[in-house]
């Protein structure tokens, strides 16, 4: 496992707030695949019988495929409080907060950042109990639509400390 850390989560849109997975949901990431975009759609071609080869249509620019993310997520918090943080969770990244459920998404250990993603599933829920505190873990399953475009924050010029936007990188 790697040292817990927080992720970053924006709505797609318009004056939507930034969500820090710690700081808004109590919970960590405590793995998230550096996920290179790299496989390109299967091109259109047609192969013939009684020709050697196929023939293939090559764009000038190849397309890149959607993909999906798997993030490991744990929270610890007082007993009883788990499933309602789940359920928060889950609540926001299902657009139950009027935004939507179109995200854009940063992580700062790797410095990456993804837009148009979705929550495809939650999965592997493990709940751990003693006298007066739980750990919750879990995996998170997104849908990249846009492999390409890379997101950024932008910081609040008075305290670099908050993150106000996530923006395109130009």
């Amino acid at each position: 496992m790697n040292e817990p850390y927080s992720i970053l989560f924006q709505k797609m849109k318009s004056d939507a707030p930034v969500k820090d997975f710690l700081v808004d949901f109590g919970m960590v990431c405590t793995d998230f695949p550096l996920s290179a975009p790299g496989e390109v759609k299967d091109l259109p071609k047609r192969d013939w019988a009684d020709e050697d080869g196929e023939d293939t249509f090559i764009p000038d620019t190849l397309p890149l495929k959607a993909y999906d993310i798997k993030i490991s997520v744990c929270y610890e918090g007082a007993k009883g409080t788990a499933m309602d943080k789940l359920e928060m969770l889950l609540e926001y990244l299902t657009g139950a907060d009027n935004y939507g459920s179109r995200l854009k998404i940063y992580n700062a250990m790797t410095r990456t950042g993804r837009q148009d993603v979705y929550l495809t599933k939650i999965s592997d829920t493990e709940l751990w109990q003693g006298d007066n505190s739980e750990i919750l873990e879990f995996n998170m399953e997104l849908h990249v639509c846009d492999p390409k475009t890379r997101i950024i924050p932008i910081y609040n010029a008075d305290d670099s400390t908050i993150v106000e936007n996530l923006v395109i990188r130009s």
